[in-house]
């Protein structure tokens, strides 16, 4: 009778993530007071301990650079990202980048600058919520020049890319283009709504996502990923899959 009614109903699927299996969180706003992300010394290093908590191995923190509100360089994200690694004294690996703002500017950094990268010249970088830039092509083109291997932050949280095109083809598109689709672990429990949660799945199931991160901004999102994310099967799923390049960071 039992199975007739797991039949009949379904039965929810349950996991339990190992987070150690991603390692290395390579997208997150951890830098006190320079972005809109951590508030506090305090707050960086409680979030940094949740990311200890659920076994990762390396946090690479990526604080905007924006032209319009946050005017970042290197000389405000390294030196904080030094004191804080002292803080850590060896607890977890720690360092930063940047998630660059593709506006004009950003551009105009490409010729002009040493950008700050992941890894292996591995280049964050993100659009507009709210309109599709129309030079897509080009700031994809100009990194390639640069020999930098773009990365785009969070391509489901862009509406225009699923509304403005079928299906999932611009994303494909993208990925003709040596760009690599960086997923958000909150995407995964509709915390941006439920069209991106959508969106985030399809991704997964068409094997379009190369790294998975949390863009943490504050201990609200750490305590979500601990909560909920932590019984997502997309992203067991995506775990799975084999194609995350995360892992690739700690060599």
């Amino acid at each position: 009778m039992i199975s007739i009614f797991k039949n009949i109903f379904g039965k929810k699927e349950e996991v339990n993530i190992d987070f150690s299996q991603i390692g290395v969180d390579m997208h997150s706003h951890l830098i006190p007071a320079i972005d809109d992300g951590s508030k506090s010394m305090e707050d960086s290093l409680k979030m940094i301990q949740g990311f200890i908590d659920l076994g990762y191995k390396k946090v690479i923190t990526t604080p905007h650079i924006m032209s319009d509100f946050y005017q970042n360089s290197p000389e405000t994200i390294l030196p904080p990202t030094d004191e804080i690694k002292k803080l850590l004294n060896g607890e977890i690996e720690f360092s930063a980048a940047s998630e660059y703002y593709a506006d004009a500017e950003f551009l105009n950094k490409l010729q002009t600058e040493k950008l700050l990268c992941i890894a292996d010249n591995y280049l964050l970088f993100e659009f507009s919520f709210l309109e599709e830039p129309n030079n897509v092509a080009e700031v994809i083109f100009q990194m390639g020049l640069k020999s930098y291997k773009p990365i785009l932050a969070h391509p489901e949280r862009y509406p225009y890319f699923t509304q403005k095109h079928k299906g999932l083809s611009k994303f494909e598109e993208l990925k003709s283009r040596g760009v690599d689709l960086q997923l958000n672990l909150l995407s995964l429990i509709g915390h941006y709504g439920p069209e991106v949660k959508k969106t985030a799945e399809q991704l997964i199931d068409a094997n379009l996502i190369d790294w998975v991160s949390s863009d943490c901004h504050h201990q609200g999102h750490m305590k979500l990923i601990k909560e909920k994310v932590s019984k997502s099967v997309y992203l067991q799923k995506l775990i799975d899959s084999g194609r995350l390049k995360n892992q690739s960071l700690l060599k």
